[in-house]
């Protein structure tokens, strides 16, 4: 791996994409010692949370971080937040660079000192797994001069373990630094939310994603790609999974059954609806994806009647979506989409699903 030897350079030396801006920052922070306790970093799955999080502590264990300091076997604390640090050889080399022993532990989860906290397939992230980290704090590193906690899917911590967490973020050992990876902020309590900056991961272009999938060699017809884009949101982890060949036939398969049920409703075709909706199935999930997708569809119909730049979020071509959507009045469109929008809230809250769908059509006026 070739370095770069600009001292001031905060670039990419992993080429990671996306989130260039926010990993020069963080990367600047690490190298002038000037990071926070705790950072939440917010957005949606694949949009590069985990990435920005192992870049992060990997350029806290590189080796040719200046002022990085080496574990001693004399009692006291160290830590990347101490005032007075010891310092190791300046390299005026880019972190992390991944090529030392430091990056690469982290790089490759080995590192004894970044301890990943997840929900272990549970719904919520209790109080329990909270408590073993307070437990755990005061050990010092083993071999970083900072002990790194990655918590996943910090949004689904309850309440109890929000308040738990809150004690150590409040008044941390000078070697913790804890990274608080969430997707919506909106359940995290204020007293979280105060102690902790919020950095937003950033959506790539469908353009770098076109390219990052073409150079990995998923190649696709212009019409699946198009698809696989809008689904993916500008989430190149997103992007990855739906153009696996099989996420690929279902998501053309669930597309198919919104495009019969708009199709059905723009031409008040009851049979046509009806075999769309019998077609949803009855597992809950399922059907919860799909009303996702008619969602989506139809408020994109009902902006492209009020608006000339619109970013669409599911329909591929803006000249489809504004034919179709001249089939329908404003308030048709409307009335279907708080129809669908009330049947996902009653999906979600377990009714059943067959007369849901039902109540849904016939709310909008459809049947």
């Amino acid at each position: 791996m070739s370095l770069h030897t600009d001292h001031n350079d905060f670039g990419n030396p992993l080429g990671i994409l996306g989130n260039t801006r926010l990993l020069q920052r963080l990367t600047k922070d690490v190298s002038e010692s000037r990071l926070s306790h705790a950072y939440i970093l917010d957005g949606k799955p694949g949009s590069g949370r985990h990435t920005v999080a192992r870049h992060v502590a990997a350029a806290i264990a590189c080796y040719h971080r200046e002022g990085r300091q080496i574990p001693a076997a004399q009692d006291g604390q160290f830590g990347f937040f101490d005032d007075d640090p010891i310092p190791v050889p300046e390299t005026h080399l880019p972190i992390p660079c991944g090529a030392c022993e430091g990056c690469r532990k982290v790089l490759e989860g080995i590192s004894p000192d970044v301890h990943v906290i997840g929900r272990e397939g549970k719904a919520t992230l209790g109080v329990d797994a909270i408590r073993r980290v307070r437990e755990s704090l005061y050990i010092s590193p083993v071999e970083l001069d900072t002990k790194i906690y990655v918590i996943e899917d910090a949004e689904t911590m309850t309440p109890q373990a929000q308040n738990a967490l809150l004690l150590s973020l409040e008044e941390p050992p000078p070697y913790v630094l804890f990274l608080l990876l969430c997707n919506g902020t909106e359940h995290l309590l204020e007293t979280i939310l105060s102690r902790a900056p919020v950095l937003k991961t950033q959506p790539m272009s469908d353009g770098e994603i076109r390219s990052y999938l073409q150079s990995n060699r998923r190649t696709l017809p212009a019409s699946d790609m198009e698809a696989v884009l809008i689904g993916a949101d500008g989430s190149i982890g997103q992007a990855l999974t739906l153009s696996d060949s099989k996420s690929l036939k279902d998501i053309l398969r669930q597309r198919g059954l919104i495009d019969a049920f708009i199709k059905g409703c723009a031409h008040k075709k009851k049979n046509t609806l009806t075999e769309a909706v019998s077609q949803f199935g009855s597992k809950r999930e399922e059907v919860l994806r799909l009303l996702s997708l008619l969602s989506l569809a139809v408020r994109d119909l009902l902006l492209v009647k009020k608006a000339e730049t619109v970013r669409l979020k599911y329909y591929t071509q803006i000249e489809a979506a504004a034919e179709l959507a001249d089939t329908f009045t404003t308030r048709s469109l409307l009335s279907l989409y708080t129809a669908v929008e009330s049947a996902k809230d009653d999906i979600t809250q377990n009714r059943n699903i067959r007369l849901t769908l039902t109540h849904m059509c016939l709310s909008a006026g459809v049947l």
